[in-house]
């Protein structure tokens, strides 16, 4: 990695200006040498580390050399660097936020030799702690390292530190994610699992671990489901908002930037364990979870080899209760009524593994060899069980009671299903690389593997149906809570399980791989001019990808076989939302029709069996080529870094179409290949001004390109014409040009002490080729469809916002009351997109995911060994899918979501601590609708969780 950025304080001019100019267009018109440094003398390294007195490292502290107006910001381990200083007696300034400043003197000689130094932080003045503790742990320690990294970054950019995710609740990555200022998550079983950047849909981000691009486990997306990696792995979570050429151009709201720890961090042997106790209020059980990280470093062969290795299990029990209605709301007799209502059980086991492994050697302190691995799984185990009711009111004739809100129909039909799985996915990251520094020339290289996989091998869904015709049995809904309908019933049919006959069982299995090669080289060379200093870098980066999806699918009927619920009773279904009819146990189920196969092969579905099995089967190779060239310059108080990146993009993929023609009875398949290419030229320039050590201003533009979802884009289509000649089809499109953006950031941040930051910014984003569902049915091509449902290109669209953030820690005021720390954030996204019609003609709509408000606030106390942290997370509303291209109350909206947590902890003694946590105490439901907010799509109950635990720590404070 480069360890040195250069500044200098000189007043601008006029010719200043030109010199950046000329820089940034002319990179090669600076000279290799200043001219302080063409002398007899041999020129040398100035080096060192950042830490406490106990051995612990700071990365993102500005170090300076004010006679040379040069600057460093240390990296990881603390080190910092300063190569080609002429000799000469020099005053080395470091600056923390959150540590008094430290000056001290050094002599460079004329020899050449480097030139050592360790820089020890101390605490600041009035502070009673030992720097240990202030600087350390706790949360004024976390705070000021995720504001030293904001600070000294190149880009606009917000992190948090792994102290400070230990202070939330948060189980996995997405969630430690949402307490950045922009981000949104999206939840899955109430964990956070998708992340939104800046109103941006989760597949228009990238993420990365350790520089490692992170495949997609989803057979149909980009976007990382990163609940899959637990948060007690990590070291660091940045999240990039404006990109420099050096790092790929494939995001449009931000790239997640995942760090895992090095042993370098620490000085000598470090171990951390806990053990902790999760208790779920729904399923009322406790689960285990368990972490182990360990560290050190060894002398060999004259250099320093470093070993970093963390483990981390969870095995959490927990479910949920919700209700469903896909078809929206009818009404007959003035009663309104959800078309299709499916109450829903959960019962699901989540078990993460996840392990780093981490070596570091360094041959000398110009020579580095690493590799960086990590490992995540994620089993999810889950049971779902059902009701199916669609109303049949027969234009009135079935009504039997109705009221404003409920209504009882006879001659009605229910459906009883329930499904078993275990999905798991892995995600497998590998980097081995190395840098050398020679003389003011950095080069850096690596290659890298990584993969991503989901495995659902053994998926089986039985339905059993009851038929109430000719019954005194009466099913009908209740609509009294819109967003909580219920099923109503009246006699015994409903919850007689003998009447619910076995009518079909799939049995599914299906794996999806995404695997990416690469590899990579840096090289940066120091240059000055006069009074100015900055670098010259380029280099190139080769990405391969390989990407498949396989599904095997075997479907059989079984109503002639006399099987009912009551051959597989569940009888301990817990649904406290209203009725819900008998379940089975599938895989009771499963094992009947298995062990009396030939019998069942006689309903056996060839046609559904054959479509499900081929229609969504595709491989995709997608090889990216890229290359850059980028400079910076230190310019008195401003800092410019800019320049271009090229990608070239191969694109390949294979799929099936698949045609059934029920008017004929035939059934075809035929394979779709498809090979394109295209570039991308993509200049972005970063501008950071300081006003002083405390105020600076930035000014950011880039330009990215997302590539198409592989929903959107994969070779696949299945064509069905009915009896009735009605033909309909779902397919890919393969001619869809890539998202292309142009975007821009303005941020003024401020830093009055210590841990404290101030800071707002403004950034806009014009899309162009935004993507959309569209029916091309009638269109010119299209002419003999009644629906051909698949993706198109659209208009440019726009995304706005505003971000505020606050961060103050309270030590002005008296004791005990200056241990408190408070943190807000908030963002205001607006987006604008024009989805295109069939035939032509366009809509306006929001861009899909965005959230128009997000915040964050929390307050926190830390003294004495005690800690605690209240906070609360809210998301506003997002479009989550367009029904319609035509009409706006098709559209489907997750409704806003507002969770309060809290966190708590004591130091019982030196390493050791005691923890606990509560989280969702609000109890707040997931609820989605349709149109309007009274029209339920999706309400689910999952309750509030709790935890308590102890860690132990050896080798740092605690």
């Amino acid at each position: 990695m480069f360890r040195q950025r250069c500044h200098s304080r000189s007043r601008l001019s006029a010719s200043t200006f030109a010199i950046a100019a000329a820089f940034a267009l002319v990179p090669g018109a600076f000279g290799s040498l200043p001219a302080n440094a063409q002398t007899a003398s041999a020129p040398a390294e100035v080096r060192g580390r950042v830490g406490t007195p106990s051995g612990v490292y700071f990365e993102g502290a500005e170090v300076t050399l004010p006679e040379l107006g040069r600057r460093a910001v240390t990296t990881t381990g603390g080190r910092f660097s300063f190569p080609g200083v002429p000799a000469g007696t020099y005053t080395l300034r470091t600056l923390y936020l959150g540590a008094t400043p430290v000056e001290q003197q050094i002599e460079v000689g004329a020899d050449g030799k480097p030139v050592d130094v360790r820089v020890v932080l101390d605490d600041p003045a009035g502070q009673s702690a030992s720097p240990q503790e202030i600087l350390v742990v706790g949360q004024t320690a976390s705070a000021s390292s995720a504001a030293n990294r904001k600070r000294n970054s190149d880009r606009v950019s917000d992190s948090v530190s792994a102290d400070f995710i230990g202070q939330f609740p948060d189980q996995n990555v997405t969630e430690a994610a949402q307490r950045i200022p922009g981000v949104a998550i999206n939840r899955d079983q109430g964990e956070g699992r998708f992340i939104s950047i800046r109103g941006a849909d989760p597949n228009l981000n990238a993420v990365t671990i350790n520089g490692v691009d992170v495949p997609s486990a989803e057979s149909d997306a980009r976007s990382v489901a990163l609940d899959v990696i637990p948060s007690d792995v990590l070291q660091t979570l940045t999240v990039v908002k404006s990109l420099t050429p050096d790092l790929d151009a494939n995001s449009i709201g931000g790239t997640v930037q995942i760090g895992t720890a090095s042993a370098f961090d620490r000085n000598g042997p470090y171990l951390s364990a806990s053990a902790e106790g999760h208790y779920n209020d729904l399923r009322d059980l406790v689960s285990p979870r368990l972490s182990l990280s360990a560290s050190n470093v060894f002398e060999v062969g004259g250099g320093d080899l470093g070993i970093y290795g963390s483990i981390s299990y969870f095995n959490r029990r927990l479910g949920s209760d919700g209700v469903e209605n896909g078809e929206g709301v009818d009404s007959v007799g003035g009663t309104a009524f959800p078309v299709a209502i499916e109450p829903r059980d959960y019962v699901l086991t989540r078990e993460r593994l996840g392990a780093t492994l981490n070596i570091d050697y360094h041959v000398n302190p110009d020579f580095t060899l690493y590799v960086r691995q990590l490992y995540s799984r994620f089993s999810d185990d889950e049971v779902q069980g059902g009701t199916i009711f669609e109303a049949d009111p027969d234009d009135g004739a079935n009504v039997a009671q109705q009221t404003d809100t409920t209504l009882l129909l006879a001659d009605q039909e229910l459906e009883s299903y329930v499904s078993e799985r275990e999905e798991v996915q892995t995600i497998y990251s590998l980097s081995a690389g190395g840098e050398n520094q020679i003389g003011r020339t950095l080069i850096e290289y690596s290659a890298n593997y990584s993969e991503a996989g989901e495995d659902n091998p053994d998926y089986v869904e039985p339905l059993f149906v009851a038929d109430f015709s000719d019954t005194d049995t009466l099913i009908g809904t209740d609509l009294s809570d819109p967003r909580r309908p219920e099923i109503l019933f009246s006699g015994d049919g409903f919850r007689d399980a003998s009447l619910y006959e076995l009518d079909e069982i799939i049995f599914e299995s299906s794996e999806t791989m995404d695997k990416r090669y690469g590899g990579k080289i840096d090289v940066t060379h120091e240059m000055d001019i006069g009074a100015f200093s900055g670098y010259l870098k380029t280099g190139a980066k080769l990405a391969l990808r390989d990407k498949s999806s396989d599904l095997d699918a075997r479907i059989y009927g079984g109503a002639d076989q006399g099987l009912t619920i009551a051959d597989f009773l569940n009888g301990d279904i817990d649904y406290p939302l209203g009725p819900i009819a008998p379940q089975a146990f599938p895989r009771d189920v499963a094992n009947a029709v298995e062990a009396d196969q030939a019998l069942f092969d006689e309903d056996f579905d060839e046609e559904g069996s054959f479509i499900d099995s081929n229609a969504e089967d595709f491989r995709i190779d997608e090889d990216i080529y890229a290359g850059y060239l980028m400079g910076a310059a230190d310019i008195g108080a401003l800092r410019i870094v800019g320049g271009v990146r090229v990608e070239h993009t191969e694109y390949r993929a294979e799929g099936n179409e698949v045609s059934l023609d029920e008017e004929t009875g035939s059934l075809s398949l035929s394979p779709i290949n498809v090979d394109r290419s295209y570039t991308d030229v993509l200049p972005s320039l970063n501008t950071r001004y300081a006003f002083s050590d405390k105020l600076q201003a930035r000014a950011a533009y880039y330009r990215s390109v997302v590539r198409p979802n592989f929903e959107q884009s994969r070779p696949a289509s299945l064509i069905e014409r009915d009896s009735d000649g009605v033909i309909e089809a779902a397919a890919g499109n393969t001619a869809l040009d890539p998202y292309r953006a142009d975007n821009f950031d303005l941020t003024l941040e401020y830093y009055p002490g210590s841990a404290s930051v101030l800071s707002a910014g403004a950034f806009y984003k014009n899309l162009a080729n935004p993507i959309f569902p569209i029916d091309f049915a009638g269109t010119e091509g299209f002419e003999g469809f009644d629906e051909y449902a698949s993706f198109v290109n659209g208009n440019d669209a726009q995304i706005l916002g505003l971000e505020f953030a606050v961060q103050q820690q309270l030590n002005f005021l008296p004791a005990p009351l200056d241990g408190f720390l408070v943190a807000a954030n908030y963002t205001f996204v607006d987006s604008d997109a024009e989805l295109p019609l069939p035939g032509g003609g366009v809509r306006d709509a929001p861009m899909p995911f965005q959230a128009r408000h997000t915040a964050n606030a929390s307050l926190g106390y830390d003294r004495d060994g005690f800690q605690f942290r209240v906070s609360m997370s809210y998301r506003d509303r997002i479009l989550d899918e367009i029904g319609s291209p035509t009409d706006p109350e098709g559209d489907v909206y997750i409704d806003d979501h507002i969770q309060v947590d809290l966190t708590a902890s004591y130091r019982l003694a030196r390493g050791i601590r005691v923890f606990g946590s509560v989280t969702n105490i609000n109890d707040r439901p997931l609820y989605s609708y349709q149109g309007r907010s009274d029209v339920n799509v999706q309400y689910e109950e999952y309750g509030p969780s709790a935890n308590l635990g102890v860690r132990v720590t050896f080798g740092a404070i605690d």
